[in-house]
């Protein structure tokens, strides 16, 4: 097949699903606002800063592949998709405002005065535009399908790595232990009550950077923000956590690679972390960490399943049970290979089959 992907940022989920399928002998393609980790294994990229020229990319890529796939946020993608061509058009849904807050709390929101942001327009028009549909869990899935009353096909694919991602050799890298965690991180005042992205609170770390230290627990934040430029974040986490500068994708895993845990969750519960399976959960399998959840109740569901970790009620819990980490890492290993994406990318391309003949 020949299949485009079109996304703003590309994060690395796209060229998870992109790069097994180029291997599997598609011809894949992307359009974007920026060139992404691994480019060079695209047929094509088409670099996209401007609305504008997303629209005459897909008018020119419409002439020749047989399915674009979408990738959130932002959504818009499908609309100018459906108004230029009738090729299929598929929704990867990364994410979304629906899962950032519960419907009660946007009520309770609404009653202080403020205008929280959780069925978000852009969202719900084009979720219901797309021909079919990709979740990254079931339990985010079922929330998004039951509140825009999609009726489309739809699959459930985690965001696994591809194999050539998986750590096995470890550089001149020094062991440094404590517990990691990778991903965005905010500020208090950037997910305050009553500002639009207060949803995100669930990425804010510094009462778990405070308690961390308080016990002794080495706190590692590979955060993706620049700090020498990140004035407010670098002083507000420095005195708590160690801060790592950013990594490019492909030498991420080795530097994760070196800690004792992989944090999923946060010590305050959040509906986001209930029902998430992020990237970093399969970031840490191919770094072979050891993951421990913290109020993250799906994340939780496959560790237990699969023996890759530990569940704990807190930090103080985890400080108890520091040692298993030995133990889990052995258990990981044996079996992380289950999580390989081209174990499962045949689900995506038979996904495919139902709109490409």
């Amino acid at each position: 097949m020949k299949i485009a992907m079109v996304a703003a940022h590309a994060c690395v989920r796209v060229q998870k699903i992109a790069i097994p399928l180029i291997e599997r002998g598609h011809e894949v393609s992307l359009i974007s606002q920026k060139i992404p980790s691994f480019a060079d294994q695209y047929d094509t990229i088409c670099e996209c800063p401007t609305a504008r020229q997303f629209l005459k990319a897909i008018e020119v890529y419409a002439k020749h592949v047989d399915i674009f796939h979408c990738h959130n946020e932002p959504s818009w993608f499908v609309t100018a998709i459906k108004e230029i061509t009738d090729k299929p058009v598929i929704l990867d849904v990364h994410d979304t405002y629906l899962t950032r807050l519960k419907p009660d709390e946007e009520t309770e929101l609404q009653k202080k005065g403020h205008r929280p942001l959780r069925v978000s327009f852009e969202e719900r028009n084009n979720f219901q535009l797309a021909d079919g549909l990709v979740f990254v869990s079931d339990p985010f899935k079922e929330i998004i399908i039951n509140e825009f009353k999609l009726s489309q096909p739809n699959i459930t694919l985690p965001s696994f790595l591809p194999d050539f991602l998986y750590q096995y050799q470890a550089k001149r890298r020094n062991w440094i232990g404590g517990l990691v965690y990778e991903g965005r991180v905010d500020l208090p005042g950037e997910t305050k009550e009553g500002s639009t992205q207060h949803g995100f609170r669930y990425c804010d770390y510094i009462k778990l950077a405070k308690q961390a230290r308080g016990i002794g627990i080495d706190f590692h934040l590979y955060s993706g923000r620049v700090l020498e430029t990140d004035v407010e974040f670098f002083d507000a986490y420095k005195d708590f956590a160690i801060l790592h500068t950013g990594r490019s994708y492909s030498h991420l895993m080795e530097s994760i690679g070196r800690h004792d845990w992989g944090l999923v969750g946060n010590i305050d519960p959040t509906p986001q972390w209930e029902i998430a399976l992020p990237n970093k959960f399969f970031e840490y399998i191919a770094a072979a960490v050891p993951i421990v959840a913290i109020n993250a109740g799906h994340c939780a569901e496959w560790i237990e399943k699969y023996g890759i970790g530990i569940v704990v009620k807190d930090l103080h819990e985890l400080a108890e049970r520091w040692s298993e980490h030995t133990e889990m890492r052995k258990r990981l290993i044996r079996v992380r290979r289950e999580f390989i994406m081209q174990k499962h990318i045949g689900k995506m391309e038979d996904f495919y089959g139902k709109f490409v003949r």
